[in-house]
């Protein structure tokens, strides 16, 4: 299910900018259906991914904005802005 979790179709409405395939929600009711316990394991230990993926952009953002003072060269500098407005 990861595997197609990575092929979701980028959505500006949604919360996470992505749009639930139907071969996900196929798999997903099929892993509820066979395993429930399984089904809510793999529910949390995607949430707990996505939070850490989260926090991690927080971080980087902080360092490169520290950086970013410190940085002399222009064309770095403007790299690094562009990155930052990323996360």
């Amino acid at each position: 299910m990861d595997e197609l979790y990575k092929g979701y179709v980028p959505n500006e409405i949604s919360k996470e900018n992505r749009i639930i395939d139907s071969r996900i929600s196929k798999y997903e009711e099929k892993l509820l259906k066979t395993d429930e316990m399984a089904f809510h394991l793999y529910q949390a230990e995607f949430k707990n991914r996505m939070f850490s993926k989260e926090k991690s952009k927080k971080h980087i953002k902080e360092l490169l904005q520290e950086v970013l003072t410190h940085v002399k060269n222009e064309e770095l500098n403007e790299r690094i802005i562009k990155q930052i407005e990323k996360y």
